[in-house]
């Protein structure tokens, strides 16, 4: 529930769909504009024709011009402004964050928004952990929030927090933060929680991995301790910070389910931040947008249907709010608006055979083109890492060999801070800074100056993820490999990578592998791709590459998970299991619609 308050002063911006802009519209905008009629500049027309007017010039009497153009070729619209409940401050100066979202008995909520807007802090409020302050250093106070709630669907979750009433379980987004000092294993951590977990063992996969030390657990194995843990609390209301890290496609599928079911057999509430947006999709029931400055305020919007939610989040304009939080929309191309790719090979891969004890890799032989982009998918523990690193020559293969001269640029999986070096010391050390070439293709599209004199332990995981990204690609390389670019990074930040990558490919003429297991950046990445087959932690098969609908279909179908596209906005969307369409495209074999 939101409470309003007086709006501060606000800022506008004018979006101007140039494709319905006639003569009339600018005759109109341009004669109407008070700018204009005032001596200054305001709307004109471009030397290219268009229709334009800076952001900084557009104002509230702007909306009369808008008001007189026909078809909506110009919409008037206000930026994100602090407006609503002041709830919590860090500090005289720090960030703000404005309303609360509200559990709802046996939903899940979802929260979905850019790094530093808030949505951790509105967890560990609603977790019991933060006692908000209303902007006053000295205010922190259950009584005065369940006051500023009063009438609303939190007030009664406030008071119980107050009272300490309700039960709470916190599953935060560092999962490296599960404590192994004593050699806990994973049965020891799970029992101590629930006399039996063996459900949840089970249905997240934690049987074979029950008797390891939580401290020679993966990122993934990690992951899924961590949401089983708190599955296993008889919570009233369950936090998820970034559920998602380092699981695989299906994995994030059953722990969607998992969470799901949790909820609604035990009527609890969930509260989940979720930057993929397809288990996002899977996942909820419901959706707040949050918006405004990264790392100075936050505004959690009112209630949203998911597709609506995510919709809106995409075009960057939220309809109910009437806020433009984005200036560009998100769009998604189709298989037919790809266009076809170079096909002069650059570099051919034998057979290749690769055993480690107890697991085992074959790799069929491929061909990797000229300015392509392949996408790398499959299960965790299926050997993808293995396949990069025997490409970029870091390991050897038992059988076959990778022949040629070809330099490989590799970013791996995990990022290791551990140099005191700043940023730009570490760019200097690998390419010419000052070229024109390193400014436009990898400085100015990733962002890097702001970072330049923080040391690289300094970083945050997105910014540190960001820096390799570009590192990689600063080097001097016939051939690049990028293993999970999304880790850590927010939906605005995927959709910037995923085209920066594919833009750099294409404009050096240089072929890119990623891997990822975040099917929107790898739809939005990849010209083709390898899909990965097998059992996880035994054998795996790499399958030579092939288009993006072939390959999508081939590991979805493996998954038993459908894709669809969303009819507005085009993004890949995730069937709910069971329902009319993932029936009815299993039966018809589109795993992967892509119309």
């Amino acid at each position: 529930m939101i409470l309003p308050t007086d709006t501060q002063s606000e800022e506008y911006v004018a979006i101007i769909d140039q494709d319905k802009v006639t003569d009339e519209v600018r005759n109109i905008a341009v004669k109407y504009d008070p700018l204009n009629r005032s001596g200054h500049e305001g709307f004109h027309v471009t030397d290219e024709g268009d229709l334009h007017i800076d952001d900084s010039k557009v104002m509230r009497e702007h909306k009369l011009i808008e008001k007189k153009i026909p078809n909506d070729a110009i919409r008037i619209v206000p930026l994100p402004s602090e407006t609503g409940q002041l709830v919590h401050q860090y500090g005289e100066n720090g960030f703000r964050l404005y309303n609360l979202p509200a559990p709802d008995e046996g939903s899940v909520i979802g929260l979905l928004g850019r790094n530093g807007i808030g949505k951790t802090t509105a967890l560990r409020i609603l977790a019991g952990e933060l006692v908000p302050n209303f902007g006053t250093p000295d205010g922190a106070s259950w009584d005065r929030a369940i006051e500023s709630f009063r009438g609303t669907t939190l007030q009664t979750h406030l008071e119980r927090l107050r009272d300490g009433s309700v039960i709470t379980a916190y599953k935060s987004q560092r999962v490296d933060s599960l404590s192994d000092t004593d050699g806990e294993t994973v049965r020891q951590r799970l029992t101590s929680r629930s006399t039996d977990p063996g459900r949840l063992v089970d249905e997240l996969g934690l049987r074979s991995i029950s008797d390891r030390s939580l401290g020679d657990l993966s990122g993934g194995e990690r992951q899924r301790v961590a949401i089983a843990t708190t599955l296993l609390s008889d919570a009233d209301l369950y936090l998820f910070d970034e559920p998602s890290s380092f699981l695989d496609a299906k994995q994030r599928s059953t722990v969607s389910q998992v969470i799901h079911e949790r909820v609604r057999d035990t009527d609890a509430s969930a509260i989940v931040i979720e930057h993929d947006l397809a288990m996002l999709d899977l996942l909820s029931d419901g959706i707040h947008i949050l918006y405004g400055d990264s790392g100075g305020f936050g505004v959690v919007s009112q209630r949203l249907s998911v597709r609506a939610g995510i919709n809106q989040f995409l075009d960057g304009y939220l309809t109910e709010e009437n806020v433009q939080i984005r200036g560009d929309a998100i769009e998604f191309p189709s298989a037919s608006e790809r266009g076809s790719p170079n096909e002069d090979t650059i570099f051919e891969y034998p057979r290749l055979q690769k055993e480690f004890p107890g697991f085992a890799l074959s790799v069929d032989p491929g061909q990797i083109y000229a300015g392509e982009s392949i996408g790398i998918v499959g299960e965790n523990a299926l050997g993808k890492t293995t396949f990069v690193k025997l490409l970029a020559g870091s390991i050897e293969a038992d059988s076959g060999a990778v022949q040629g001269t070809l330099s490989v640029s590799y970013k791996p999986q995990y990022m290791t801070p551990d140099s005191q070096e700043t940023v730009h010391e570490q760019f200097t050390a690998v390419t010419d800074t000052h070229s024109r070439r390193f400014k436009t293709w990898i400085r100015d599209p990733f962002d890097l100056e702001v970072l330049y004199d923080r040391p690289l332990d300094s970083l945050s995981g997105g910014e540190l993820q960001r820096v390799g990204i570009a590192l990689c690609l600063a080097r001097d390389a016939d051939l690049y490999l990028i293993d999970e670019p999304s880790a850590f990074l927010d939906v605005d930040r995927r959709v910037s990578l995923a085209d920066e990558i594919h833009r750099f490919s294409k404009r050096t003429d240089h072929p890119i592998l990623v891997v990822d297991h975040d099917l929107f950046v790898i739809d939005r990445v990849a010209d083709r791709l390898v899909v990965f087959e097998g059992s996880p932690g035994d054998h795996g098969h790499a399958n030579p590459p092939q288009s993006v609908r072939d390959g999508m279909n081939a590991f979805l179908s493996s998954l038993e998970i459908t894709f669809r596209r969303d009819e507005r906005t085009g993004r890949p969307r995730v069937n709910k299991p069971g329902s009319q369409l993932d029936r009815e495209q299993k039966s018809n074999g589109e795993y992967y619609y892509d119309n």
